[in-house]
């Protein structure tokens, strides 16, 4: 996943295909590194076969993680 420049306060989201996930199924996401100070990284199921992952930025300015491969979990 490659999130964009998010400023601060805010959320990016990317979605990925996941077949077979329903909406309540539980999600785990593991990051290819730890995040940036001030951010973490959220993922949902949003619609069937879709999950959202979301880069929250809580600190005071904006962060651009580097692109990497994200494990993402679902769970019946």
């Amino acid at each position: 996943l490659d999130f964009p420049s998010t400023l601060a306060q805010t959320d990016s989201d990317l979605t990925i295909t996941v077949i077979g996930a329903a909406i309540g199924d539980r999600v785990v996401v593991a990051p290819p590194a730890m995040p940036l100070t001030g951010s973490t990284y959220t993922a949902f199921v949003s619609a069937a076969d879709t999950v959202t992952v979301r880069l929250s930025v809580y600190g005071i300015t904006a962060k651009d993680p580097a692109s990497g491969t994200f494990v993402v979990s679902v769970f019946k």
